[in-house]
């Protein structure tokens, strides 16, 4: 979990996936992923939001290829379902793999592969992955085409390391048979070191980059909606929201108040309530990554017209032990907040908002 749910809300929600799509999830059997990537959520966050000190976020580093039992979980289930796709994730391939490795995932089931791969300049791969042996997998990849699986190549752009190779990047991995390349910029924390974040003239670069190179080359290039996000514009269409017959709060994190900011303009009984995180600053701005001292924080200041007032907070925000990055339970949250005088709802998607603000008092 973790920053990496910044990825999770923003890209994988809005990048389109097929509809027969099946993600492999990573077993709590698999080993460690063996790198020490600069820019690794678990360095970046708080000590008071680690499992190790009492906190909520899992200190684990794994990767889903290093799992004894991966191929028999993949035939059993692609024996249950078997119209389906299986895509492996959460995997930089730098540990279990070879070419023997890559034939019985074939033979198990597995049709595509999402590789955090970052660059194919080998010295950079090491550098950035901190692993010696980061630069094997290169002479691997056109191996997975070969068996016909299908690879997805996710390239974390980060300023003095690899940013400035992703059109080489790009037209290396077109050679090799890939199918699909991801564009991230780097995020991180205020605890974050060793790399910096991209300015808004990088963020624009990357962005127009892939955009040219997906037009150039025979290899899809993807921007991640996350640069969209960065730079203030709305990842997708603001949502039509109704006006309420009662005072309404919408709460959300920086990087969706560009989508919810002209979907309340006119109305005049909703309030957008957001929220800058501050338990893990630096560019940390989705929903999903909302602490509930951070949302107390901006509630308290805000001054209410009416005595009871609904509050609408984003689902993402309890993790699935039902707890926010800063370990309260959604009860704690709900009660503080009722405490206060507040009606509290959550959301997952803008069409539930509309449905809340179209209903009668709750």
């Amino acid at each position: 979990m973790g920053v990496a749910r910044e990825i999770d809300e923003i890209d994988l929600d809005l990048l389109e996936e097929p509809e027969d799509l099946a993600v492999v999830p990573p077993s709590s059997e698999a080993g460690s992923c063996g790198n020490s990537c600069v820019f690794c959520y678990i360095r970046q966050n708080p000590p008071e939001v680690l499992k190790e000190r009492g906190g909520s976020v899992d200190t684990t580093r794994h990767d889903t290829l290093n799992d004894p039992n991966l191929e028999e979980r993949v035939e059993s289930a692609k024996d249950r379902y078997h119209d389906l796709r299986f895509r492996i994730v959460d995997t930089a391939g730098n540990v279990g793999v070879d070419e023997g490795r890559i034939e019985s995932l074939a033979a198990a089931g597995i049709d595509e592969i999402q590789i955090s791969l970052h660059t194919t300049v080998p010295e950079t791969r090491k550098r950035l992955m901190g692993n010696p042996n980061a630069d094997e997998l290169l002479e691997l990849l056109p191996k997975f085409e070969g068996v016909g699986i299908d690879v997805i190549a996710d390239l974390v752009l980060t300023p003095g390391y690899n940013l400035e190779e992703l059109p080489r990047t790009c037209k290396d991995l077109e050679s090799m048979g890939v199918r699909q390349v991801r564009v991230f910029p780097v995020g991180g924390t205020d605890y974050a070191h060793g790399f910096r974040f991209p300015t808004r003239g990088e963020l624009e670069w990357m962005r127009e980059t892939s955009r040219l190179l997906d037009r150039e080359l025979d290899v899809e290039v993807i921007p991640s909606p996350t640069i969209d996000a960065l730079l203030g514009e709305p990842v997708f269409e603001p949502p039509d929201l109704p006006e309420p017959d009662f005072e309404a709060v919408i709460v959300v994190g920086e990087l969706a108040a560009p989508i919810f900011e002209p979907a309340v303009r006119d109305l005049e009984n909703v309030e957008l309530l957001v929220v800058k995180n501050r338990v893990f600053g630096g560019v940390i701005g989705a929903s999903s990554l909302l602490t509930a001292r951070d949302v107390l924080r901006e509630v308290e200041r805000y001054d209410s017209r009416t005595e009871f007032p609904v509050i609408i907070l984003p689902d993402a925000m309890f993790g699935p032990d039902g707890r926010t990055l800063d370990g309260w339970s959604r009860e704690e949250l709900v009660g503080r907040l009722a405490a206060l005088g507040y009606t509290v709802m959550t959301c997952r998607k803008p069409e539930e908002v509309a449905r809340i603000l179209a209903s009668p008092l709750p």
